[in-house]
């Protein structure tokens, strides 16, 4: 009669386990389906020798530009310390349509912050996960700022605790090459998304240039509906422009239906240069005043 007892307990204890749904297990988030709207500057372009081919297969990447930017895209207002105008601004955003994760699931993108800027004014680039609920931020991914490109640490550049409100996150949530401080690594700015500013630097040639790939790995603290924005912004003035590149596996051309493809753009003539070199010099002594 025991023996019955103890072989129906395990047969009923089986079938229970076999009518619960097995958990659903932590996997790579997919975002080869979302299509992505454009405000202000951003399309699709291939590596150059600026910036080079990203480290997924693809054969072009995303960018943002702050050259021929919108006014208030960026969800950050970071203190100027008397350095331009607050309300003299501009940039570019891009939005990903809504995808779903599970609490675990991991997300990876890979950047590469470009300025012309150098030291000495906040321009600044950003990536985010919103919560598609609340069109609040879930996680910050990534940050950039070319005002500390002369000590090293153009990427994350502090950014988030440079925000006027100190009540806000002051760290990201992701992971960018294992925790390490980036600085630019290259001189060049010579950049098709960077427009007229192309080949040019503010202050010196060694505080400009691409912060290189990075890498950026986050995993979802909860499940539910989200999606991406990166963005890139001129701050205290608009002089000088900056672009962020991104890319990740899946990144589809056709499902960028409001950005434009970026093609190699001939140098300009030497009397364009000149003229644009006098512009420049204009530029540097007004803001010598500020």
């Amino acid at each position: 009669m025991k023996i019955q007892s103890t072989q129906a307990r395990i047969a009923i204890g089986i079938l229970a386990s076999a009518l619960v749904p097995a958990a659903a297990h932590a996997a790579p988030v997919s975002l080869g389906a979302v299509t992505w709207s454009a405000n202000g500057a951003s399309g699709l372009i291939a590596g150059d020798t600026t910036v080079t081919t990203s480290p997924t297969a693809n054969t072009q990447f995303g960018y943002v530009s702050t050259a021929g930017g919108a006014s208030d895209v960026s969800p950050l207002l970071l203190k100027t310390d008397g350095k331009g105008n607050e309300a003299a601004n501009n940039g570019s955003t891009v939005t990903s349509s809504v995808f779903s994760a599970q609490a675990s699931d991991s997300l990876s993108l890979v950047f590469n912050y470009v300025s012309t800027d150098g030291r000495g004014y906040d321009d600044y680039a950003w990536a985010r996960l919103v919560g598609a609920g609340t069109n609040t931020t879930a996680a910050w991914l990534f940050t950039a700022r070319s005002t500390n490109s002369a000590r090293g640490n153009v990427v994350p550049g502090d950014v988030l605790k440079r925000q006027q409100d100190n009540s806000l996150p002051d760290k990201l949530d992701a992971v960018l090459n294992d925790g390490a401080s980036i600085g630019f690594n290259v001189a060049s700015t010579v950049w098709d998304p960077l427009g007229s500013f192309s080949g040019f630097c503010w202050d010196a040639a060694n505080t400009c240039g691409t912060s290189g790939w990075i890498h950026s790995e986050y995993t979802f603290a909860a499940a539910g509906n989200f999606y991406l924005e990166f963005g890139v912004v001129n701050w205290g003035d608009q002089a000088f422009d900056s672009a962020l590149a991104f890319d990740f596996v899946g990144l589809s051309p056709a499902r960028f239906p409001d950005a434009t493809a970026v093609g190699t753009v001939p140098e300009p003539a030497s009397s364009a240069l000149a003229l644009l070199g006098l512009g420049l010099l204009g530029r540097r002594a007004s803001r010598g005043r500020v």
